[in-house]
């Protein structure tokens, strides 16, 4: 009854409902369809709609551009929000790319743990950029993959490496490997090893396999790299008209998919690694001086260098953390 009220009083004065204002939020994702990611987010969508009468449209596998078009359409008002990694992150945050930087993290309880101490510190850096994180979660663990037999990162400095225009770590590795790096956006890809133009390249086993670029690869070097940290953002001017009881459905049914979705992704990763290995995929390992030189070229290159997006105190701080909790 209040809310058939409340739209009568809209209809004759012209006030504001948010409810009817914002029943419809569009989210945009590279994410393909079928995805573990885009189900979950499609689940998200069904679960909040059915509690407040918002609906979250999501579009997904890039139909709405690269994540740089994507947080172009948000500023214009075309979509509400997106699912995005480090490229989407950094146009909003790039302080927040620090997590993203390789060989930072040794495994998920690390990951974990700096999530949860930094997490109102990271939310505030979208806020004061006019948006609401719903949900922090993530890509997964990156691994080199490529379409000729190599036996390292020093060989794969031989090949056509690709690299997200605009991403810092994928451009500075292939330079550190004495090459140039080769650009292409992530929907143009699959195209682009088809045809030999690019031979090597750097994504998660599930998404190597769902974006179907492992199809054609010999080897992956079987060395963690790099974690990849994904937000589900909003912008603050949709999130703050919102009624309070609309802001905590949301916040908790964010908050149960953030959990769902991180344990998801990550057991279809350790699956992924599984699949590859079916598919005849070299794993090669890497001897320990090759570690250890890697190590020093990306900490000196990559991790302090003068064009970073963060200031070098901010990732200082999460390296002597993780330094604190691994004695």
């Amino acid at each position: 009854m209040k809310k058939f009220l409340s739209f009568v009083l809209f209809v004759i004065y012209g006030g504001v409902s948010v409810y009817a204002q914002e029943e419809v939020i569009k989210i945009a994702t590279l994410s393909p369809a079928g995805s573990i990611f885009n189900d979950l987010l499609q689940d998200f969508s069904k679960e909040v709609a059915s509690k407040t009468g918002v609906k979250f449209i999501i579009y997904p596998a890039g139909v709405m551009g690269d994540e740089e078009t994507m947080i172009k359409k948000i500023r214009v008002g075309q979509l509400h929000g997106a699912a995005i990694i480090i490229i989407g992150i950094r146009k909003i945050a790039p302080e927040f790319s620090a997590l993203d930087v390789p060989l930072l993290f040794k495994d998920y309880k690390e990951i974990d743990y700096i999530y949860e101490k930094f997490k109102r510190e990271f939310g505030r850096l979208f806020e004061e950029r006019g948006f609401k994180v719903l949900a922090f979660t993530e890509h997964g663990i990156a691994y080199y993959f490529s379409k000729k037999e190599i036996s390292g990162f020093r060989d794969m400095g031989k090949t056509r490496i690709w690299a997200w225009k605009g991403e810092r770590v994928a451009e500075t590795l292939p330079r550190i490997l004495g090459t140039s790096p080769i650009f292409l956006l992530v929907p143009d890809l699959l195209q682009g090893i088809e045809t030999g133009m690019i031979e090597s390249f750097q994504t998660t086993p599930a998404s190597c396999l769902s974006l179907q670029w492992c199809r054609y690869v010999k080897v992956m070097i079987d060395f963690p790299y790099r974690f990849e940290p994904a937000v589900v953002v909003i912008l603050k001017d949709v999130w703050d008209k919102f009624s309070p009881s609309t802001k905590k459905i949301i916040e908790e049914t964010a908050l149960k998919f953030q959990k769902i979705a991180t344990d998801q992704i990550r057991k279809a990763q350790e699956e992924a690694k599984e699949k590859l290995k079916g598919l005849g995929i070299k794993f090669v390992k890497l001897p320990q001086e090759e570690i250890k030189w890697l190590e020093e070229e990306v900490k000196n290159k990559i991790w302090f260098a003068p064009n970073s997006d963060y200031p070098p105190e901010f990732l200082k701080r999460i390296v002597a953390d993780l330094e604190a909790i691994r004695k």
